[in-house]
């Protein structure tokens, strides 16, 4: 009996060998499982990551869609009247007018056939204001700076620059109403009296009256 019961003990033994083989098998089995679970869930989780990366952009460019932001930096010097508390505002609209910081300038309309060919930058020219009767404050010395190309709503726009004076009596500031005198040329009364002459003969005279 002890014989037979050593030589199942010994079979067993032959046995074990196997079962711990089906063991480790079955356990590799089961990791390779979990492995191949874990990697499903990341590529599932980095497509989620790509998805919302994706839905992030997207609702940030809606979102600078709706941002309204000045291309300069600057104070307002005009806004529209009609903006008001959630009043809608198209793509384009204009909104406002931007002073950026820098020299104070006047900006002058004129008609085109008192402005092309005759007007042109670094000449002297004279600013009345509305509000200063320049009979007692004075006109403000200035010079052309840049003169318009193209013809917008029938004007052409004339730029100049102020000549700061510490005698100035006038405080400029943007919005300022008044008029602007440009000296296109100088000639002798002799020259004006023939070129006067002449005109009437020629041609209807023709007058430019001072832009406003």
């Amino acid at each position: 009996m002890e014989a037979e019961r050593l030589r199942d003990a010994a079979d067993s033994l032959k046995l074990e060998p196997d079962r711990i083989q089906r063991d480790l098998r079955t356990r590799e089995s089961d990791r390779q499982a979990q492995l191949d679970n874990l990697e499903s869930q990341i590529r599932k989780l980095e497509g989620d990551r790509t998805t919302a990366a994706a839905s992030v952009e997207r609702l940030q460019y809606e979102v600078e869609r709706r941002v309204i932001r000045a291309p300069i930096s600057g104070r307002l010097g005009e806004v529209e009247a009609t903006l008001r508390p959630g009043a809608v505002v198209n793509e384009g609209e204009r909104l406002c007018a931007i002073l950026p910081p820098g020299h104070l300038r006047a900006i002058a309309e004129f008609p085109p056939p008192a402005a092309f060919g005759r007007i042109r930058p670094g000449q002297p020219a004279r600013l009345r204001l509305e509000g200063f009767p320049w009979a007692e404050y004075g006109s403000i010395a200035a010079t052309v700076s840049t003169v318009a190309s193209e013809i917008r709503d029938g004007k052409v726009r004339v730029e100049l620059n102020i000549a700061r004076s510490p005698a100035l009596a006038v405080p400029l500031q943007h919005g300022l109403p008044g008029s602007v005198e440009v000296e296109v040329e100088r000639a002798t009364p002799a020259a004006l009296t023939l070129r006067t002459a002449g005109q009437l003969i020629t041609r209807p005279r023709s007058v430019f009256a001072p832009s406003p």
